[in-house]
């Protein structure tokens, strides 16, 4: 597999919801970037601690060379930074991924954990460096 070819099993869609201040109320607006093109997985956690408890954890790998919808990925420094974030998206913690396509921005959180899959990104590594196979961002979350 070359570093233009396409990671295997990738044939999902997902919609990251990137949180960004808004100055003029001081809340957190979403806005949203569709990625076509994607790996999704979820396994079960459990752990015993007076009594039984579970959560589903969720993997995601997005290729390089993913579709994001004519968008761009900056680091989330530069998104927070930015002033027109119409062809920007990130990927960091406490952002949320939905699976499937979502349309619009401004959307709640906990509406999008209640009447979607969903979850909060946990963590995100870079697999994108050089001499990587298939180069990748790896988001984990809950």
């Amino acid at each position: 597999m070359t570093a233009e070819s396409k990671m295997w099993l990738c044939d999902e869609t997902i919609t990251v919801f990137n949180a960004k201040l808004d100055k003029e109320t001081g809340y957190d607006r979403y806005h949203s970037t569709v990625i076509k093109g994607v790996s999704w997985f979820c396994k079960i956690l459990s752990a015993v601690d007076k009594g039984l408890k579970a959560a589903n954890q969720f993997t995601i790998r997005i290729p390089e060379n993913a579709d994001f919808d004519g968008k761009t990925y900056v680091e989330p420094l530069e998104y927070a930074e930015a002033d027109d974030i119409s062809e920007l998206f990130t990927l960091k913690n406490g952002d949320i991924i939905v699976h499937g396509t979502v349309t619009g921005d401004n959307l709640k959180p906990a509406d999008l954990h209640r009447n979607y899959e969903a979850f909060t990104i946990m963590g995100v590594t870079n697999d994108r460096r050089p001499r990587v196979r298939a180069p990748h961002w790896k988001v984990i979350g809950t």
